[in-house]
């Protein structure tokens, strides 16, 4: 079977597609002759309470788990461990903070971060035709204007080098439903690539709640995670 995988380095995955992969006892409900109806659901559900799963993640171990199990072992390679993520993306959280003393719009900053689920992944990969370069992401919202955003950035790159090629001038160039922001793809010091977006306050409610929002340009795949297994649960 092929299995859907980014296309372009650093983000290939292709050399992990063979040999098959083997039973993962982390999921207990895709082995084989597994339990069908609500006990497969009920294994799948406390698997994914115990480990912090999304529901989204879920859905994919459980119709896909090649599939799942491929991307799982694709991202460890090369970004590791989920709590190794999490500690390099709260380690660039810190540092950008700690900037705000000379770069003053970051004192008006928030800044979130979050590496990209596997079900968003898969779907970026195969329904989008993306390769895939923001498993982990920083952003920036700040209360200011559309020069702040720019300064922001150039912060950001007084801390990490920026990959040739991966910045997007949304600002300047707003997408067609207006999702206006900053996009750049900067290296860590460990080698990994992390996504950044700087909006301003205002950019970001158009992005989250207006014609940009997610759920609008992902469509029906935005929802079906859940919508799916509400049906499951309904069995």
């Amino acid at each position: 079977a092929r299995y859907p995988r980014p296309a372009d380095p650093p983000t290939n995955i292709a050399h992990l597609a063979d040999p098959p992969l083997p039973p993962d006892p982390q999921l207990p409900f895709a082995l084989p002759r597994a339990p069908t109806g609500a006990s497969v659901l009920n294994a799948a559900v406390r698997w994914a309470l115990s480990s912090g799963k999304t529901a989204e993640d879920l859905l994919l171990a459980l119709v896909a788990p090649d599939t799942y199990r491929l991307l799982l072992r694709w991202r460890r390679a090369l970004f590791g461990e989920e709590g190794e993520m999490r500690g390099r993306l709260d380690e660039a959280r810190r540092q950008l903070y700690a900037l705000s003393g000379s770069f003053e719009p970051l004192a008006r900053s928030s800044v979130s971060v979050r590496s990209k689920g596997l079900w968003s992944t898969f779907h970026k990969v195969q329904q989008r035709g993306q390769s895939v370069n923001d498993v982990l992401a920083l952003r920036v919202v700040v209360d200011g204007d559309e020069l702040d955003c720019y300064r922001v950035l150039a912060a950001a790159h007084s801390l990490w080098p920026s990959v040739d090629g991966r910045r997007k001038d949304y600002v300047a160039a707003p997408k067609g439903n207006g999702y206006r922001a900053l996009h750049d793809t900067v290296t860590l010091p460990c080698g990994t690539p992390m996504e950044i977006q700087v909006r301003t306050v205002e950019m970001h409610a158009h992005a989250e709640i207006g014609d940009a929002a997610h759920r609008l340009y992902k469509g029906a795949a935005f929802s079906m995670p859940t919508a799916a297994l509400r049906g499951l649960a309904a069995i």
